[in-house]
């Protein structure tokens, strides 16, 4: 397992991932009035550079071999692991930064983690190979928006800000939103003819109207 990890994983790419990440939490450290947006597009980032651990661009050859999908997600997981362990210490030691509330920022990118992996471990379960790229895309995408433009803040609390913010509501939001993707990738998938997942569709056996 070890050996399939350190060939499958992308670890150039995830130390790319982890540096810019634990860099924007410096810059929060810094200057936490004046770039704490940065703290959410770290969350982001952080759960982006995870989703690169779980493509397999040889989906239809590896899918067929004998390690099936849980012993490969497992394996890739390392990877993971590795990036997150990295993000709980550079929280850590950047805790003046934010507020007396370090925890929940730490909270904010181990939620966001589970529900990407859960995601796109979902997509692979259903044939896909993992569509990383976009998954990583639209993260960064969105936890940037959120962040800068801070939508409905004092509704829907994502990114608290200063310690007078609503941060427990943010933890409840943070703390759902695992949990719902989770769900949501046990609801089996039906099929356009209303098949249940995994029924192969109805062919002809022949040319319509053939007779013997």
């Amino acid at each position: 397992m070890i050996r399939y990890a350190a060939r499958a994983v992308p670890w150039g790419l995830q130390g790319t991932g982890a540096g810019l990440m634990i860099g924007l939490l410096l810059l929060v450290e810094r200057w936490p009035y004046m770039l704490w947006p940065l703290q959410g597009i770290a969350v982001g980032l952080l759960a982006a550079t995870v989703v690169w651990c779980y493509p397999e661009p040889a989906a239809a050859l590896v899918d067929t071999l004998p390690r099936g999908l849980f012993w490969r997600t497992t394996a890739r997981s390392a990877g993971a692991v590795a990036v997150v362990l990295l993000w709980l210490i550079a929280v850590r030691e950047t805790r003046v930064g934010y507020f007396g509330h370090a925890m929940d920022v730490a909270w904010q990118g181990i939620a966001l983690v589970v529900a990407a992996a859960g995601f796109v471990t979902w997509q692979r379960s259903r044939g896909s190979d993992g569509p990383a790229r976009a998954v990583s895309a639209a993260i960064v995408g969105i936890a940037t928006c959120i962040a800068l433009a801070r939508p409905f803040a004092n509704v829907v609390p994502i990114f608290p800000y200063t310690a007078g913010d609503d941060w427990s509501t943010s933890r409840v939001l943070w703390s759902s939103l695992p949990v719902l993707v989770l769900i949501c990738a046990r609801v089996p998938a039906r099929s356009a003819r209303g098949g249940r997942r995994g029924e192969a569709p109805e062919r002809p056996s022949g040319r319509a109207g053939r007779t013997r």
